[in-house]
């Protein structure tokens, strides 16, 4: 594939970068390619792991000169789980800013669903198709060329650049950046900064800089099980849950706090999913399962969201006479929000107002990601890229202009600003 046109080139080290990045986006789809090929699902889904595409990146990396690459190897179950980093010596050598990736990919799921082989990249014009090409290859083949632009310019970045590159993402990172931070706590300085182009938005607009804190319910509601002819026997447990998932819509009156950092700006309390109970439609239910998924503010601690829950399940419990228990599913706690006004942040929405053209802005999400766990240990972090949100789904894709402004936008960040206005220096 030929090299993209070069767009508004100017003579300024981040214009060099620019049009360096325009000419290499035919490398750029041959490595998402090479990606997308080597399988790296996870065991815990019946995958191989992420070897092979760590092997593989590996003698990439030092092929074109960013090298050498460390490895750092969980080998504590029967398949090892490599984690990967090489950096870039900056001016300022007493601090990094570490890209992380992660190396893993969900599975394609249901085969028939997909157009074309999952696991083969499929080209459609400036559409690349295929299992990994936005979660989280984008990323990845972004920031490797960022790097490589300023290796093959003869730029020094402003300070040390990380290129670190995770396994074990998508099942919880036990052997990946959870492990790095339990075992070699020492790769990483106080004054790091962290950015994680692993979830974005369509044009680029949002930085992430926090996270709702998690909490998913299980309920379940005890009567007694009767024929429908003769209610007045039984207890429908149908009845009183479905008593007990109204009073539960309380919650956001009770804990309505509003911050517009997140959208939607509040706390969320929503029932979902339902098990079954009888099978018969003559039968009245004497026992109920429900589930709910909160979304909460940082600012509010899912314990007293918890006590709340408890005290509604009490009053449904009392007045329908059944017994309604409730379990922790799943807790995650918010981590403390990076701030929005940190360096990095401000460095990152000037970059793609650069780059794109757009105000970029400080955005806190529902959902959680692998950064809660640097921003508990105090590092500053951004998650950004600009991307459809097309992970997990069949037929996953991303766009090349994007794949490449992404690029663009690391390189002014590696680069830094004290070289926009002047030209950096060169590497001997």
């Amino acid at each position: 594939m030929a090299g993209r046109k070069r767009k508004n080139p100017d003579d300024s080290p981040a214009g060099q970068a620019a049009a360096w990045l325009d000419d290499a986006s035919g490398r750029m789809v041959a490595m998402q390619a090479d990606l997308v090929r080597r399988n790296a699902v996870g065991p815990t889904n019946d995958g191989p792991g992420e070897q092979e595409k760590a092997d593989f990146l590996a003698e990439f990396l030092e092929a074109e000169g960013l090298g050498p690459v460390q490895r750092l190897v969980d080998d504590r179950g029967d398949v090892p789980r490599p984690n990967l980093y090489v950096t870039l010596p900056g001016r300022d050598r007493t601090r990094t800013l570490w890209f992380m990736t992660h190396l893993d990919v969900v599975p394609p799921g249901d085969r028939n669903l997909w157009k074309s082989d999952p696991f083969v990249l499929r080209v459609e014009g400036d559409k690349l198709v295929g299992r990994g090409v936005e979660d989280n290859h984008q990323g990845m083949v972004a920031s490797v060329f960022a790097a490589l632009a300023l290796r093959g310019l003869g730029l020094v970045p402003e300070c040390d650049i990380g290129l670190l590159f995770v396994a074990d993402e998508e099942t919880g990172s036990t052997h990946g950046l959870r492990w790095l931070l339990e075992r070699h706590r020492d790769l990483f300085r106080p004054e790091d900064a962290f950015v994680v182009p692993d979830a974005g938005n369509f044009d680029g607009s949002m930085i992430e800089v926090a996270e709702k804190s998690i909490l998913w319910l299980r309920f379940r509601t005890v009567g007694k099980q009767v024929h429908a002819s003769t209610p007045n026997q039984g207890i429908n447990a149908l009845v009183a849950a479905s008593q007990l998932i109204v009073k539960l819509r309380d919650l956001y009156d009770r804990f309505d706090l509003r911050d517009p950092l997140f959208d939607p700006p509040i706390s969320t309390f929503e029932a979902t999913r339902r098990e079954a109970n009888v099978p018969n439609i003559n039968t009245v239910p004497g026992e109920d399962v429900f589930f709910m998924d909160c979304r909460i503010l940082p600012q509010t601690p899912p314990d007293a969201v918890l006590r709340t829950v408890r005290e509604i399940c009490s009053d449904v419990a009392r007045n329908n006479r059944v017994v309604v228990s409730v379990e922790v599913v799943t807790r995650e706690d918010a981590a403390p929000p990076t701030a929005s006004d940190a360096p990095l942040v401000g460095q990152l929405a000037r970059a793609v107002q650069r780059v794109y053209k757009v105000d970029a802005r400080p955005r806190g999400i529902g959902g959680g990601t692998v950064a809660s766990y640097l921003r508990r240990n105090g590092w500053p972090v951004a998650v950004w890229s600009r991307m459809d949100e097309t992970a997990h789904q069949p037929n996953e894709y991303i766009w090349l202009p994007n794949m490449v402004g992404d690029a663009k936008v690391f390189s002014v960040l590696m680069i830094g600003e004290a070289a926009q206005a002047a030209h950096a220096p060169r590497v001997a």
